[in-house]
């Protein structure tokens, strides 16, 4: 197991899959046309130009850099926590408050905030690898890398 240290954003504990991607998300590019309405793919990354293309966020441990594009960032990731579809935790070099308050809202309004951590060093994207089992604790910042 490798652990590593970053700043707890958002308190929370969460485990699952690694879903890791280089590129900055456009959460709301990505998770609001069309297809995003049918059940099952509620989650999916639908920008055509990112590299998590059609990739389901749901229940994964979701690692990227930083978040990009519309205000609408937050109230995107309110509806997908709050529809039980959202990814089980974020690690973000950069968590900027757009991201941060999609969870800190759903926490507050509805229970269902997801754990965010930043860790802003570059050799975050050595260390956890695509399908890794990752346990976060955002309370305390601890990433745990199980495989």
């Amino acid at each position: 197991m490798t652990r590593l240290q970053g700043r707890g954003i958002i308190k929370g504990q969460a485990k699952g899959p690694a879903l890791i991607s280089r590129t900055p998300i456009n959460f709301t590019a990505s998770l609001t046309k069309l297809q995003n309405l049918l059940p099952g793919r509620r989650a999916e990354i639908q920008d055509r130009h990112h590299e998590l293309y059609r990739q389901n966020v749901k229940g994964t441990v979701l690692v990227f850099p930083t978040c990009i594009g519309s205000t609408y960032t937050g109230m995107v990731l309110l509806e997908i926590m709050y529809r039980q579809v959202a990814p089980a935790a974020m690690i973000v070099s950069e968590a900027d408050s757009l991201l941060v308050s999609g969870s800190a809202i759903a926490e507050t309004w509805f229970g269902c905030g997801i754990p965010i951590i930043e860790y802003p060093s570059e050799d975050l994207f050595e260390k956890i690898k695509t399908g890794d089992t990752v346990e976060v604790d955002g309370t305390t910042g601890e990433i745990r890398i199980l495989d």
